[in-house]
């Protein structure tokens, strides 16, 4: 059974630039992830990056140095959700 925790995963994974989208696709359908779950966390997901690149696409450089930033948000956030549910495993 998926958790919200599972969402979660699909979200950050999406929002993160730097990790594979197609591995997250292929992993929620091993898993058999619910569709309406799936599509909905993956635009939660990619949202954030559609905002981003309409904030800052005016030209190239502040399109560049946006996603370097959005990036590093990005791997940042994941890295204190992986923290975050390790804490919660380890705690149950």
């Amino acid at each position: 059974m998926l958790k919200i925790t599972d969402l979660g995963g699909v979200v950050i994974t999406r929002i993160n630039p730097f990790l594979s989208n197609d591995a997250i696709s292929f992993v929620a359908g091993i898993l058999k992830m619910n569709y309406f779950k799936f599509i909905s966390s993956s635009a939660l997901g990619i949202a954030p990056l559609i905002v981003l690149i309409a904030i800052t696409g005016k030209n190239i450089d502040s399109l560049k140095y946006g996603l370097l930033w959005g990036s590093v948000g990005s791997l940042i956030i994941f890295g204190v959700y992986i923290w975050w549910d390790k804490r919660k495993k380890y705690s149950q």
